[in-house]
């Protein structure tokens, strides 16, 4: 149960700092945006280092009661590639991509994570042995609907399919296991930037 809470709580503060992001690039000129960004990563990253000896208020509260046990070494880590991914898109990619991948990696990621954890006694994902089919189905369905607002049906299938997949498949990077909030948007986004450009 504790673990159920744990991962609701991840989702909704990921849930809200993603809608954040996606409100701000529809206001807020993109350069300004980047470096507001950047700010809040370079920030986030000395965190990340000082907490690992020091307890810092509020940050420390939220660790505590939001990082998953095998995050430990690495503090505020989800968040660091989650704001390294939205960085990314939103530099390298035209508005409305950047939006659909953003999205995806919001809603999809948040969804899938939520409906594999209540609907667990559905089928395993087959790339992935920790996630489940219905969570990725989920969230591909979810990033699709929502993605309709920014692009047409077929790229917010292909964005969300590509995406979710991505997300699905557990890629290792050497011992470590690469950030799927790094992952997400980048083949979301490339996936959609290939379809047009081909």
């Amino acid at each position: 149960m504790e673990i159920k809470k744990l991962e609701i709580g991840r989702q909704l503060i990921h849930l809200l700092i993603g809608l954040i992001i996606i409100l701000s690039y529809l206001i807020i000129e993109k350069s300004v945006l980047l470096l507001i960004l950047l700010f809040i990563l370079i920030l986030a990253i000395i965190s990340s280092i000082v907490s690992k000896n020091v307890k810092i208020p509020f940050i420390g509260f939220l660790l505590a009661r939001f990082e998953r046990d095998h995050n430990k070494n690495f503090p505020g880590k989800g968040f660091i590639f989650f704001m390294g991914g939205a960085m990314l898109v939103i530099k390298i990619f035209s508005q409305d991509i950047a939006l659909m991948s953003l999205i995806v990696l919001t809603f999809g990621d948040s969804v899938s994570t939520l409906a594999g954890l209540f609907g667990g006694k559905y089928k395993r994902d087959p790339f992935n042995k920790y996630k489940s089919l219905y969570g990725t189905i989920a969230g591909i369905l979810v990033s699709f609907l929502i993605g309709l607002l920014v692009v047409n049906a077929f790229e917010s299938a292909i964005a969300s399919i590509m995406g979710m997949v991505a997300e699905a498949i557990s890629l290792k990077l050497g011992e470590q296991e690469a950030d799927d909030n790094l992952i997400v948007p980048m083949v979301a986004g490339t996936a959609l930037y290939l379809l047009r450009t081909l």
